[in-house]
């Protein structure tokens, strides 16, 4: 479809599971701009006034069922998920609870929805865990943690409520986002924020290489995904198409600051099941939804400090 964005997302009913996450804020934040009718359905809402917010946990279908019911969209953008990156086996079923059976919950919502077009949603790259880089959309997933296999679940259960039911379904698969407003969790801004209270930063030998995505290019995959009705059922790779190797991106971070001393690179171990090496082909998103990254690393990272920066002098 070579229908604008601004164009077609016009008073589009957009709904967003997890909206108050990373990635939700900023889609939210775009999709208002192009003046859609956003709804957001979260456990914990942290929205914008002008945003629909509806607190709900996912996992309670018969509440969740009447929150869909209200918003009656046209489009649904699915980010909710339960993340933790550790490998213990106490976390697996609340893993499943909320990334699986929440998902399973929203697809039973939407199955009678009569103003639904598409649903997308989020995967995760990590789902093709020691494969053979760069991963490619037909390998088979090799989930070498909880969350990665809860997502290849999801991935899974995405295909049979394609093939069985009709859902209109499109998988995003986004390799390691990155940007202003992420949560200290993450590499980068807790990186940042780090050195930025004079810290000094422990990190692993930072040999493993990285595929990283700009949270504006990645909202631009997710708004492309939205429009592209003629490609339901598929799943498509988000990312650079670039890696790096994470101690060189600390240090491109430090250099930048000026605080290369603070960084302790061997500091930590490496973590259970790393994965060593991690890029995604972004071919067939390139050629089905005419998609690709706009923002390289060197950019995206200046922006992203910058706007830490800012926000430490306020």
């Amino acid at each position: 479809m070579n229908i604008p964005l601004n164009q077609f997302y016009y008073k589009k009913r957009i709904l967003i599971t997890g909206g108050s996450g990373f990635v939700g804020k900023h889609l939210s934040h775009k999709l208002l701009d192009y003046s859609a009718v956003v709804s957001v359905v979260d456990k914990n809402p942290q929205c914008a006034e002008s945003i629909n917010t509806i607190q709900c946990d996912i996992c309670d279908y018969e509440s969740f069922k009447n929150a869909i019911k209200d918003v009656s969209p046209n489009i649904v953008f699915h980010l909710a998920a339960y993340m933790d990156r550790t490998s213990e086996l106490n976390i697996v079923e609340k893993i499943i609870e909320v990334n699986l059976v929440g998902t399973l919950n929203l697809f039973k919502s939407l199955k009678d929805c009569p103003s639904l077009n598409l649903i997308v949603v989020a995967g995760t790259s990590e789902e093709y865990g020691n494969n053979q880089v760069p991963f490619k959309e037909y390998y088979r997933e090799d989930p070498v943690s909880p969350y990665s296999f809860s997502k290849t679940c999801v991935s899974y259960l995405c295909k049979m409520m394609f093939n069985i039911y009709k859902l209109p379904i499109i998988i995003l698969r986004p390799t390691l986002a990155y940007g202003p407003g992420q949560q200290e969790m993450m590499f980068i801004p807790a990186l940042i924020k780090t050195l930025l209270r004079n810290e000094k930063f422990m990190m692993t030998a930072g040999e493993q290489t990285r595929d990283f995505i700009y949270i504006d290019d990645l909202v631009n995959a997710y708004l492309k995904a939205g429009i592209s009705e003629g490609c339901l059922g598929e799943i498509f790779n988000i990312g650079s198409g670039e890696i790096y190797k994470i101690k060189d991106i600390a240090f491109r971070i430090a250099s930048f600051l000026k605080k290369e001393t603070l960084l302790v690179v061997g500091a930590k171990d490496y973590r259970k099941s790393e994965i060593m090496s991690y890029q995604v082909d972004i071919s067939k998103v390139k050629d089905c939804l005419n998609w690709m990254p706009e923002i390289d690393i060197d950019e995206g990272l200046k922006i992203t400090i910058e706007k830490y920066l800012n926000e430490n002098r306020e």
